[in-house]
């Protein structure tokens, strides 16, 4: 199993995927129109990875902008995520936000996945590439 880096673009996400330090990112902008395309493979990454995990997960979601096609994904990836969280394991997932339009998804997909989540305000900054 390849750890995965993604760079992002306007229009789709920046992702890192890292099995040896136990790092899942997903970060930036997801506008994306075939989005079973893009993420499809970072879920089918996420459950290989979850049958032989890091010693610690970190999940980090760094969204400024996402479109409905990439909230159904964003659901997915969290419930695969749970199942590594059920199995005792040390897994922390932090939800980044600058506005209350991303963290109130945030918590919509906390409830409905029924996972702890650590919601963490950033400030609104331009230069801030999250």
């Amino acid at each position: 199993m390849e750890n995965r880096l993604i760079d992002g673009t306007d229009k789709s996400p920046s992702v890192i995927l890292n099995k040896d330090t136990g790092l899942l990112e997903f970060s930036g902008r997801s506008l994306i129109e075939d989005s079973e395309q893009f993420f499809l493979p970072l879920v089918e990454w996420i459950i290989k990875y979850i049958e032989k995990p890091n010693k610690t997960t970190t999940v980090n979601f760094k969204f400024e902008y996402f479109n409905t096609s990439c909230s159904k994904w964003l659901i997915t990836i969290t419930k695969q995520l749970k199942l590594l969280y059920e199995k005792d394991h040390q897994t922390s997932i932090n939800w980044y936000y600058e506005d209350d339009d991303v963290l109130e998804y945030g918590e919509v997909i906390r409830d409905l996945v029924d996972i702890p989540m650590n919601m963490i305000e950033v400030e609104d900054d331009e230069d801030n590439d999250f």
